[in-house]
């Protein structure tokens, strides 16, 4: 008598950023890098995984490092498709628009639906740039990724004078921080470090600004700026931002020959086209085990997802992303394995701020635990060695395992 034939559950993922990639890695491997014999038992995994999202695979963390000239768009993008094949999952080049019938069919902008029995949601945010007028016409940002960083560049290269504003705004609405503030800070100091390099630092204004920060606001951060000659503009919030500048909420014009400016964020788009519950402040909802309420087999994580109870100073980075997609990829192998969801994830604020002739570990937990055992200093230029090591380790694994 044959053995009836096993049906392989159908997980579906969205989006390829650091979210969707570190579940997919502890899903499978359970660790960040695999022996060689676990490549072999992927196949028999009881999945049958899909991918939804963007070909390319792009390290925004080295974003920033393009104004000194130590990476290129090159060096930080990544073909995801043959490390989906090296892992036997299906990769579908496309963009979704809505989630329905509970979470169990996504629906993409080619008009195609896509059936799941377990559905993670890893994709970005969605950037409010009609927040301030004029946001999207006369500011750039590392934020948006590779080619509006290679403008901005360009557009400083092509100065020897001027006055460069760097600056951002946060989302408040869910109590935690919605918003790309660290890659704002180190964007100053590394537009600091080039044109010192270019020997015209002084014929340059640079100007730190957000209506986040409090008129006078100490700390580490604002110490380093200052070192630097960076004018703090603290408190200060444009209304809209014009051709060569910007306007005061008083109605007077603030000269700018370049904006480098990261805008709030908020959840995806499908978010709101679908029946997911979101956040007052538009990102998906998620519980502590990385699930959506009311969604059974449901998870979500990353910039798209909010936080349930979070400390106002949680972050939206890589790291959290990957403390949660830890989370979830747990409870998605308990539920497949009949048990009920008991993984949390830890909020924990952990990056290195990159400025070339310096480096500053940035850490912050719920528990109190250091990073990595405080093995390293809290300052030293070494730090930005370590930060290229994390990132070449990263991206080797994409590129070859």
């Amino acid at each position: 008598m044959s053995k009836p034939v096993a049906t392989k559950v159908n997980v579906t993922i969205v989006g390829n950023g650091f979210a969707s990639l570190f579940f997919l890695m502890y899903l499978l491997d359970r660790r960040l890098f695999p022996m060689p014999a676990a490549r072999r038992r992927r196949p028999r995994s009881g999945m049958d995984i899909t991918l939804i999202g963007p070909g390319d695979f792009t390290y925004f963390p080295a974003i920033p490092e393009f104004l000194t000239g130590k990476r290129t768009r090159p060096d930080i993008t990544v073909d995801i498709k043959p490390f989906l094949r090296r892992r036997g999952i299906r990769f579908i080049e496309d963009r979704v628009v809505a989630v329905q019938d509970g979470g169990r069919t996504v629906r993409t902008a080619t008009g195609a639906a896509f059936h799941n029995d377990m559905l993670f949601l890893g994709t970005g945010p969605t950037f409010r740039k009609d927040d301030i007028a004029g946001t999207r016409e006369f500011t750039y940002s590392p934020c948006y990724g590779p080619e509006d960083m290679e403008r901005f560049k360009g557009r400083v290269d092509g100065l020897s004078s001027g006055i460069i504003y760097i600056g951002f705004k946060i989302n408040k609405e869910d109590g935690f921080v919605a918003g790309r503030t660290g890659p704002m800070y180190e964007c100053a100091c590394l537009l600091d470090f080039a044109l010192r390099k270019r020997g015209v630092r002084d014929d340059f204004e640079i100007h730190f600004f957000s209506a986040d920060r409090a008129a006078g606001e100490k700390g580490v951060l604002t110490d380093r700026l200052a070192e630097r000659g960076i004018i703090m503009d603290d408190g200060y919030g444009p209304t809209a931002f014009v051709d060569g500048g910007m306007i005061d909420p008083d109605g007077g014009f603030r000269r700018a020959d370049a904006i480098l400016y990261s805008p709030p964020m908020t959840g995806p788009v499908y978010a709101r086209a679908s029946t997911l519950p979101v956040t007052k402040g538009g990102h998906i909802a998620v519980d502590r085990y990385g699930q959506v309420p009311g969604f059974a087999k449901v998870f979500a994580a990353g910039d798209c997802a909010g936080h349930e109870a979070p400390p106002p100073w949680v972050p939206h980075q890589a790291h959290m992303a990957q403390l949660r997609a830890q989370a979830a990829a747990a409870n998605v192998r308990a539920i497949l394995q009949g048990s009920s969801p008991s993984h949390r994830y830890r909020h924990e604020l952990s990056c290195i701020l990159d400025m070339e002739n310096d480096g500053l570990w940035m850490h912050r937990s719920e528990d109190g635990a250091p990073p990595f055992w405080n093995l390293f200093p809290r300052r030293s230029r070494q730090l930005v060695r370590v930060k290229s090591v994390f990132e070449k380790v990263f991206l080797f694994y994409l590129r070859r395992l």
